[in-house]
């Protein structure tokens, strides 16, 4: 399984679990996904842990209702510029991975670029089964 994959996972089952802190294996793209997340106020702060040379994150989450994968790492989905669909996308915050690296949905329809679908975080619950 992809690192990025395994430790947004970790930080929404620990968030679902009741748990505000969540310790996450290092990668860079997953400090990017970290940093959009904590730009989009989903996150409070994070932090990076050194231990015996081995690298962690430390997230302390703020909220995150709802978080829908949509390209796993078996299964890549990609959008082009003119399928973004703006009903959806103005609950929520999507990430877009670009040739110009990782994005939201907002700043690909700016750019007007397309690419990889990661995923998508709703602000509440909106009935998620007729969006997907």
């Amino acid at each position: 399984m992809k690192v990025y994959f395994d430790n947004i996972n970790r930080i929404f089952n620990s968030y679902n679990s009741g748990k505000k802190i969540s310790l996450c294996n290092y990668s860079n793209f997953t400090m990017l996904l970290l940093n959009i997340f904590h730009e989009n106020n989903f996150l409070e702060n994070y932090y990076l842990l050194i231990i015996n040379n081995k690298k962690y994150i430390i997230v302390l989450v703020k909220n995150i209702f709802y978080l829908k994968f949509f390209s796993k790492p078996s299964n890549k989905i990609f959008i082009k510029y003119k399928n973004i669909n703006n009903f959806l996308f103005n609950a929520s915050i999507g990430i877009i991975n670009t040739n110009f690296g990782l994005m939201t949905i907002k700043e690909c329809k700016k750019i007007g670029i397309g690419g990889i679908l990661l995923l998508i975080i709703l602000f509440g619950y909106l009935g998620i089964k007729y969006y997907c």
